[in-house]
């Protein structure tokens, strides 16, 4: 008897409860093992997928359900497939927690978390401003706020400065420096010193820490050079009211401040130079060290002499030298008065070497001039000097200019001589541009005395030691050449460092290519007149005009060339009989050859056969 629609919707829903109270069971089961279940004797068991609770057991247990769709079913488009489909209910689990390592406990978790609270970086309202505003304003601020008035204007004014050069600067090279949070520390810090000094009516200490911080930024690159000026100008005005030790601290800043405009600025030298004589004018007859206290000695003033007269008047003879050399072309009277000017400064600070440079300096202007005699005296004068002091850089030096007076004078001889003693005391002290000077002046010495075949082995061996393949053995004064890679390249004097001097070898080299035209040019015109009347003469010159063959060499295909001239004698049969000649040797030798190759194979059974056979043949 098929069942009624409402009874088989009931039916279908009873199924549905029991399988979601299956499944929450076997849920509840497994999450509470330690949980006791409470029940009542009143309550009814839950429903199990395999019973199915009705309102007429009776009905239900004595018959068995038909559930085949009615008409009814059919016609409210009743999915027969939904009993078999439905799925199960999902109760949503809770978040897994991380692993934890065994060694973690509570306790330890809690230290843990402390620990990283504690290390982070407290804010105060410092802090705090530093993170909104931009770092130079908020260090302006905290300037002020310590009662730093004028430090805080100060650095305004170099950020102001600043500003202005950035908008100035078309390369990029100028630092900013609201973006470097070191330098404004460390002006920060070092004007705040500064102020604190100047509070205490100390202006010896407070220029001092201004040029302290004009010497830091002035190693500091090119970018930033206009600040370490800054602090500069700034510390010879703090030092100008400080006139308790007679000038000597406003001389210091002065100097530091022109060796900066020497060292960093190097086209404009007249400023520097006023500023040392200045200093050099107010120091004289004064006994001024430099720096009072060891510590403060720098590292590029370290070997010099502690004295601001002795450092100024050679820091005067080394931009007196400089702008000597600078106009000697042009003006080589004016290049003596300065380098007797810088003699005279040397003298000052009782420099001997420094004294000869300028004398040679001297006797290279009147070179320039065409004063001979007068050279020649101030080369013997610096020569003397070098002698005195066994300066060997100084000797070679003198005797090159030495030589070269003598070569102007027509004494080749003694010029020869000067040059060969110049060599000889440059290889017995392991002084090698000189060497390869010494060897390049012979070599255009002997081009100049028509000469090309010494001249060009001179300038060869001049290129060789600037180069490097010659070297040179100190203990027992031989030189040999080295093999010409790369990798066995040596200077002539072994050292860590190996150095090749380009520009010395470069014009050896060229002047070894002149001096080596100059040694063919006879030959040259001799065989251009010999062209005239000889046909392999004429040959020759034809090739060099055409491929630039050298005519100074013989090639093979020269003897087969018909001349009747007196020292050839060549007829055409006479060529055809060479060549027929030359044929029937070549075919002779050829078959020698063979012969030679077949004899040295091993000898075995196989090779006998054939070679018997080819016999029989």
């Amino acid at each position: 008897m098929p069942l009624s629609g409402n009874f088989r919707r009931e039916m279908l829903k009873a199924l549905k409860d029991a399988k979601k109270s299956q499944t929450g069971e076997e849920n509840s089961e497994s999450s509470t093992n330690n949980m006791q279940e409470e029940r009542n004797d009143d309550e009814e068991p839950p429903p199990k997928a395999s019973s199915v609770v009705v309102k007429n057991p009776v009905n239900v247990s004595t018959q068995t359900p038909d559930i085949t769709p009615s008409k009814e079913d059919i016609n409210n488009n009743f999915d027969i497939n939904s009993l078999n489909m439905a799925k199960p209910f999902e109760i949503p689990q809770k978040r897994k927690l991380p692993k934890l390592m065994a060694c973690m406990t509570k306790n330890s978790l809690e230290n843990m978390r402390n620990k990283a609270l504690f290390s982070l970086d407290t804010l105060d309202a410092k802090g705090i401003r530093r993170h909104k505003l931009p770092l130079h304003e908020c260090i302006e601020l905290e300037l002020k706020e310590a009662g730093f008035f004028e430090s805080s204007d100060y650095l305004q004014d170099l950020i102001y400065d600043n500003i202005q050069i950035l908008a100035e600067d078309e390369i990029g090279i100028v630092v900013d420096i609201r973006k470097r949070e070191d330098f404004l520390e460390h002006i920060c810090a070092g004007l705040q010193r500064a102020e604190r000094e100047r509070d205490r009516d100390n202006k010896k200490k407070e220029c001092l820490e201004l040029l302290k911080l004009a010497l830091y930024y002035s190693e500091k690159g090119k970018g930033i050079l206009w600040l370490a000026e800054k602090f500069f100008l700034a510390a010879i005005a703090v030092a100008s009211h400080y006139l308790l030790d007679g000038g000597r601290q406003k001389a210091c800043c002065k100097y530091h401040y022109a060796s900066f405009l020497l060292n960093k600025y190097t086209d404009d030298m007249e400023e520097a130079y006023e500023i040392f004589s200045d200093v050099r004018d107010s120091a004289i007859g004064k006994d001024w060290p430099l720096f009072e206290n060891d510590s403060e000695i720098t590292e590029a003033l370290r070997d010099a002499p502690n004295s601001v007269f002795i450092v100024t008047v050679l820091e005067l003879h080394k931009v007196l030298m400089s702008k000597a050399r600078a106009v000697r072309a042009k003006d080589p009277a004016k290049a003596e008065r300065l380098s007797r000017l810088a003699e005279r400064r040397a003298k000052d600070a009782g420099d001997v070497p420094k004294a000869a440079e300028a004398v040679i300096e001297i006797g290279i202007s009147q070179l320039a001039m065409n004063s001979l005699n007068n050279a020649l005296k101030s080369f013997q004068k610096a020569y003397k000097i070098y002698e005195a002091n066994n300066d060997i850089n100084g000797l070679c030096i003198s005797k090159m200019h030495l030589a070269a007076v003598r070569q102007r004078l027509g004494d080749h001889e003694t010029a020869a001589k000067l040059l060969t003693e110049m060599g000889e005391l440059a290889m017995q002290n392991g002084l090698r541009r000189h060497l390869g000077r010494a060897l390049h002046l012979l070599g255009e010495l002997h081009l100049k005395r028509e000469r090309p075949d010494l001249g060009t082995q001179h300038l060869e061996e001049a290129f060789m030691c600037f180069m490097g393949y010659i070297v040179q053995d100190q203990k027992y004064g031989v030189s040999k050449q080295k093999s010409t890679l790369y990798t066995d390249l040596d200077t002539i004097y072994k050292t860590q460092k190996q150095e090749v001097l380009d520009e010395d070898a470069e014009q050896s080299r060229v002047m070894m290519a002149i001096s080596a035209g100059q040694e063919l040019m006879g030959s040259y015109f001799a065989i251009i007149e010999k062209a005239a009347s000889c046909t392999v003469a004429k040959v020759k010159v034809i090739e060099w005009k055409s491929s630039k063959a050298s005519w100074w060499m013989d090639q093979e295909h020269h003897k087969f060339i018909p001349c009747l001239c007196p020292s050839h004698q060549r007829t055409p049969l006479d060529v055809l009989w060479m060549r027929l000649k030359e044929r029937s040797t070549r075919n002779i030798l050829e078959d020698d050859a063979k012969t030679e190759q077949v004899l040295a194979r091993e000898a075995t059974l196989e090779d006998i056969r054939k070679l018997r056979s080819s016999f029989i043949k």
